[in-house]
């Protein structure tokens, strides 16, 4: 398993056209994607930032995911909603490698 993180700011402008775009385009892209097993989406409260996180079946998923030209394609239609875009990708960890719940 392994979690992409990504960071970004919506633009204060160009927030309904980023609504549209997420939930016409991206989530039914990323959803479909092989290997992607969950989604989350996290808001800063008071601001447009965001927090994405997806995590995939395992490093070699992402890689394939990231390589598709069609995830070229959505990160440029991404690009234009947004701005200060920081990602990083996890593993799990060897200490704790499946979630705990109470």
């Amino acid at each position: 398993m392994v979690l992409w993180k990504m960071t970004y700011y919506i633009d204060k402008d160009k927030q309904e056209e980023y609504r549209k775009f997420a939930q016409e385009v991206s989530i039914p892209y990323w959803t479909s994607v092989p290997g992607m097993t969950e989604m989350r989406a996290y808001v800063q409260n008071g601001s447009t930032q965001l927090l994405v996180e997806m995590e995939f079946e395992s490093g070699e998923a992402w890689g394939k995911a990231w390589d598709d030209p069609k995830t070229k394609e959505m990160s440029a239609k991404f690009s234009k909603y947004i701005h200060g875009f920081k990602w990083s990708l996890w593993d799990a960890s060897p200490r704790m490698p499946k979630p705990i719940r109470p």
